[in-house]
């Protein structure tokens, strides 16, 4: 049984059709790409799945169950967003961590103990203490995702997480992608920057103008992106593209 199963998602402003008919499943612990040109669906899906907009029709299932009602669809999928400051919150990297447990009345025990899991997780000793405005780009990445991982959603949705960052921060974000991967933690990445991710990802799906359009192995996905007005670099194989690993 898949983790992730949605079918015929479809959702409307203003009477203009932003998703059509999305049909797709993902396995738990599986890294996914969704990618598209600009307008074409790629934000708003996330929107969707996350319970910030209601879907006008469509099915979403985690784990066998339906997921009707916002709120199951708020504690189901944890979004990290593109702009880190909606997000961080707490004085402290070790605070911000803690922030959200404490709004799910978790026992101080155990948010002592999952927010001291985090920080080892994503590498944040040295800076536990610091307010996160002194952060680089790269380490208020990880601490916006190491947030959400600590409230156990079952699937993490990331919207351009390498979004102006430069070249250490983009290697460190990755780096974080690789150590969910391996931990079975299923991430759902929304990116123009497809050369930076392919090659981490399980699955890719394209998105054209609210559909989806293509869907399948990551390796296999580089001429469809192509098709689909998504930027690789032009003449380079899978291969090239896993200089991280």
């Amino acid at each position: 049984m898949s983790l992730l199963s949605v079918e015929n998602l479809s959702f409307s402003i203003d009477g203009t059709k932003l998703l059509k008919n999305i049909t797709f499943s993902l396995e738990k612990g599986s890294l996914t790409l969704v990618a598209g040109k600009n307008g074409s669906g790629k934000s708003m899906l996330l929107k969707c799945l996350k319970g910030l907009e209601k879907p006008e029709e469509g099915i979403i299932e985690v784990n066998g169950k339906v997921l009707k009602k916002e709120r199951e669809r708020m504690k189901a999928f944890g979004l990290v967003f593109q702009d880190t400051s909606l997000e961080i919150v707490g004085s402290t990297v070790r605070k911000d961590i803690a922030f959200g447990l404490e709004n799910l009345k978790m026992e101080r025990d155990r948010i002592q103990e999952t927010t001291k899991k985090m920080i080892s997780l994503f590498n944040l000793e040295k800076v536990q203490d610091l307010p996160p405005s002194v952060l680089s780009g790269g380490e208020k990445r990880r601490l916006s995702i190491a947030g959400v991982l600590a409230m156990e959603p079952e699937i993490i949705l990331m919207d351009e997480p390498l979004a102006n960052l430069d070249y250490p921060s983009v290697k460190m974000v990755l780096s974080t992608l690789i150590e969910l991967k391996k931990k079975g933690v299923t991430v759902i990445i929304v990116s123009h920057e497809a050369e930076k991710l392919l090659s981490l990802t399980d699955n890719t799906i394209i998105l054209s103008d609210g559909k989806l359009v293509d869907m399948g192995p990551s390796i296999d996905m580089m001429d469809a992106l192509r098709e689909n007005q998504v930027y690789l670099p032009p003449k380079a194989s899978f291969e090239d593209l896993s200089w991280l690993k």
